[in-house]
């Protein structure tokens, strides 16, 4: 508690983020907003460390997932050097993400940070990340960020010490955190189908699952090519962790959350395995028919995330259950190109023809444990802190999401950001976004979300005038079909279950523990044996093997502990 006699408005001040620092238990009726937090400075190196911004230091970066490092005279990028001193060498993921890890971890020879991914869970039970806790209150702009939801960061470690910053999840707003409208395209699982499909029929909503096959296999049969390539009119993305396109679909299917490898009742918080349920084998029936009328391709079993990135690319991939930012960088080449009638909506496909959300309500904020961590082995644990404090100032911001004023965006007369046609183009093309803008930076550290505090919104895919101006001509056309804006009106907003996110349980288990055990066997099992199901000549028969297998496996175990830790989380939600 704080002591009654106070000498100066100074010293109370440290007294209050001090105290604030060591007790802070936001609930979930306050975790929106901070209670009491140091000023947000809004100047490069502005910090507590501020002395040393200039000081030149190269930081090593390992990031868990594919991606291309920026050139070095990335002029975003550079600016942003000469601001901090500080240059970020990334090294992305190439190849088998398990045998990398594995190998860094053997070997303790760590990079200064680390862009965790779906590895979190791997890096923390070696011990590989810094603890944070007693460090974050010195930077003003990283303790406004997560002093809300500091309990949430330590749920994801055993002894409940921050190890891991969320790069995404922080929302800010004007009216105190009440305005929930968000204005970003929908990015996440669903069925998703080319426009071209749905033209050719006069824009139909097929979605039923019966309906939404049979509308791909008329559109294959009257067009059997694309430029010249075999149509490939269903893709099932099966490779290393991204097989959540093989596996995840019946969830959704009855209206589940994206919850990974279970279904969460909201009411009873009752956990429940669904991949050997009625409802999966509906589903997976369905793949071995569209399997044996030629609608997927057996290659598509055995394409790396690169070659399946390439066919999206190509304009030949009809449909597809997948996360959007998953196959987004293949999109990217079609929206480069113009092909905006092979680009992408996502359906709400449904057994019965309801329609369904396919999302959750958009998070109030950081969910814990889906970001990056500083390693035990980094040069300089402070300055690494303080650049990324200064990422969180709306000058470098702007500069990493909009670019430079004059060149890559301007204010118009009424204060708003926007982009001339020629500009908009630019950010479209993937080559030159990456030669030009800081979305290398943006993308691995923690960002804005929102808007700022002039009201322009913090990334110009969020802005709503560039919203509707950046839109091609074909797909505001396409669009009014349906009476819709974006491709977020194809699905309606799901509602907030009233609990965690429950993937990130999975990707944080310790490795010993019986649920994580029991998880590693069902995704060998599924891994294993749902391709072959869906090419079986027996489908009945596949499947019954298949259900033998699973039910082997303990899953109950799993069940019991993913439950475990949704009410334990419940506390900080």
């Amino acid at each position: 508690m704080r002591k009654a006699k106070i000498l100066s408005l100074i010293v109370a001040v440290l007294m209050i983020v001090t105290a604030l620092a060591a007790c802070t238990t936001p609930s979930r009726n306050t975790s929106t907003q901070p209670t009491t937090a140091p000023t947000q400075t809004d100047k490069p190196g502005d910090t507590a460390s501020g002395d040393k911004k200039l000081e030149p230091i190269t930081f090593t970066m390992f990031v868990a997932g594919p991606g291309d490092p920026p050139p070095k005279d990335n002029k975003v990028i550079k600016k942003i050097q000469e601001m901090t001193g500080v240059t970020i060498e990334f090294e992305f993921l190439v190849g088998d993400m398990d045998q990398k890890v594995g190998i860094m971890i053997a070997s303790g020879d760590y990079p200064d940070l680390i862009g965790a991914g779906q590895a979190r869970g791997r890096f923390l039970n070696a011990r590989a990340f810094a603890a944070l806790d007693d460090l974050l209150p010195k930077y003003p702009n990283l303790w406004r960020h997560y002093e809300p939801f500091l309990d949430r960061l330590r749920s994801i470690s055993t002894d409940k010490k921050i190890y891991i910053l969320d790069i995404w999840g922080r929302e800010y707003w004007l009216n105190d955190g009440q305005d929930h409208f968000y204005y970003g395209d929908y990015n996440g699982p669903a069925f998703w189908i080319q426009k071209d499909v749905l033209a050719w029929d006069n824009y139909p909503m097929p979605t039923k699952l019966d309906d939404f096959f049979d509308l791909l296999e008329r559109y294959y049969k009257a067009h059997p090519t694309i430029d010249g390539q075999p149509t490939l009119p269903f893709e099932v993305h099966s490779q290393d962790w991204r097989s959540f396109c093989l596996k995840n679909a019946p969830q959704h299917l009855i209206g589940g959350r994206n919850e990974g490898d279970v279904v969460v009742d909201p009411e009873t918080l009752k956990v429940e395995i669904y991949q050997n349920k009625w409802y999966a084998k509906e589903y997976y029936k369905k793949l071995n028919e569209a399997f044996k009328k030629g609608l997927i391709h057996p290659e598509t079993f055995t394409r790396n995330y690169d070659e399946y990135l390439k066919v999206i690319s190509q304009g030949r991939v009809l449909a597809m259950f997948d996360q959007h930012w998953n196959f987004q960088q293949g999109e990217d080449v079609l929206v480069a190109e113009k092909k905006y009638e092979r680009t992408y909506v996502p359906i709400g496909v449904s057994l019965d023809g309801t329609p369904m959300p396919y999302n959750r309500y958009k998070s109030d904020g950081i969910i814990g444990g889906n970001g990056m961590g500083i390693s035990i082995k980094c040069k300089d644990i402070e300055r690494a802190l303080q650049f990324m404090d200064t990422l969180l100032t709306e000058e470098v911001h702007r500069l990493m999401y909009w670019g430079i004023e004059g060149e890559d965006y301007y204010v118009d007369e009424n204060g708003r950001y926007r982009r001339t046609e020629e500009q908009r183009n630019n950010f479209a093309d993937p080559d030159w976004r990456l030669a030009n803008s800081g979305a290398v930076l943006g993308d691995q550290f923690p960002k804005l979300e929102g808007r700022y505090s002039n009201g322009n919104s913090c990334s110009a895919g969020t802005q709503p005038e560039e919203r509707q101006e950046g839109q091609s001509e074909y797909d505001r056309n396409f669009y009014a079909k349906y009476g819709f804006v974006t491709k977020s009106d194809f699905l309606p907003m799901g509602k907030d279950p009233g609990y965690p996110e429950v993937w990130s349980i999975f990707s944080t288990m310790e490795e010993d523990n019986i649920a994580k055990v029991v998880f590693d066997q069902i995704t060998d099992l599924q891994n294993r044996y749902l391709p072959g199901v869906i090419m079986a000549e027996d489908f009945e028969k596949a499947w019954e093997e298949y259900v033998k297998r699973y039910e082997s496996v303990d899953y109950p175990a799993l069940e019991a502990e993913v439950e475990r830790q949704i009410r334990e989380r419940m506390v900080n939600y």
